[in-house]
């Protein structure tokens, strides 16, 4: 009886190791955010840990509702970012507030949200915050529609980077005009009208250039934690390689438009440094060929 309780609980707790690990590691961020920032950071990340782990728990047990649950979640915390702590408490996300930051001398959401979603995490989950968290990236995958006869752009980093720097430029440009953290009504225009744009560009680009295109081509934050992503612990991974039967599913389903079926030919993990790791090939495979993985776990 002893030894089935404890092999129960080992089969539970291997299939959820992902789900525990988000639990504890969000906890982890939490905590240390709460002490610089205060108690409600600790609450926003538990929160966040708590989502996800009961999302995968939830996914293991029904699979085929995946992405409805995950877009859910990235619903969620997605519009909470975005209207609740962006456009009622004034807190700024984007890019450019990390300038207005430096220049003041403060940490607020957007420097928090690099250092946590763009510098650290990427070492353990690559760029899931894309396809678990952003509102911009919520709104982008519920209009988002391939274009079957048009040939999409490809990312080239020289442009990527060289939207940054504008950001960056424009942003330094703004803190010497308006000194926007100065002055409350300037700062509340500014998210609302800065978002706007951005999805306004996301539906334009999505349309003319292929899926995805802003995240894809432009987006700023993922320039950055692209360069981490390559390296991350879990990753999507062929487990079952021998019985792809080349439909190219896999392929029809990236949002990112990323080769996943060349991955699979060569039985290796998804390496890609766009890889925003929603896990659309894994659910478009009829023959459970893709798992999240850790880079250490036995096909």
């Amino acid at each position: 009886m002893n030894y089935s309780i404890t092999h129960r609980t080992k089969s539970f707790l291997n299939v959820h190791q992902i789900a525990f690990l988000m639990f504890g590691l969000f906890s982890a961020i939490g905590v240390v955010v709460g002490m610089i920032r205060g108690i409600n950071y600790f609450f926003l990340f538990f929160s966040i840990g708590m989502f996800e782990m009961n999302t995968r728990i939830l996914i293991a047990f029904y699979p085929k509702l995946r992405q409805a649950l995950r877009i859910a979640v990235q619903g969620l915390i997605g519009l909470f970012f975005i209207f609740w702590l962006g456009m009622a408490k004034g807190v700024n996300f984007q890019f450019p507030q990390i300038v207005f930051d430096f220049y003041n001398g403060i940490i607020t959401g957007a420097v928090i949200q690099v250092v946590v979603s763009r510098l650290l995490l990427p070492f353990v989950f690559g760029n899931a915050f894309c396809s678990r968290a952003c509102w911009a990236g919520f709104f982008f995958e519920l209009t988002n529609k391939k274009q079957p006869d048009l040939k999409p752009l490809k990312r080239n980093d020289t442009i990527a980077y060289a939207y940054m720097l504008f950001l960056v430029a424009l942003a330094a440009y703004v803190v010497f005009i308006w000194k926007p953290l100065q002055n409350d009504d300037f700062r509340k225009n500014w998210i609302i009208v800065e978002n706007i744009l951005i999805l306004a560009a996301g539906f334009f680009m999505t349309y003319v250039v292929g899926s995805r295109a802003y995240c894809r081509l432009l987006c700023p934050f993922l320039t950055l934690s692209s360069t981490i992503a390559p390296y991350s612990f879990f990753k999507i991974t062929p487990v079952n390689a021998a019985n792809c039967v080349n439909c190219m599913k896999c392929n029809d389903g990236c949002p990112m438009l990323i080769d996943v079926h060349s991955y699979v030919l060569k039985n290796q993990s998804v390496n890609h440094k766009i890889c925003i790791v929603c896990e659309r090939c894994v659910s478009n495979c009829d023959r459970n060929v893709l798992k999240l993985s850790s880079k250490f776990s036995k096909k």
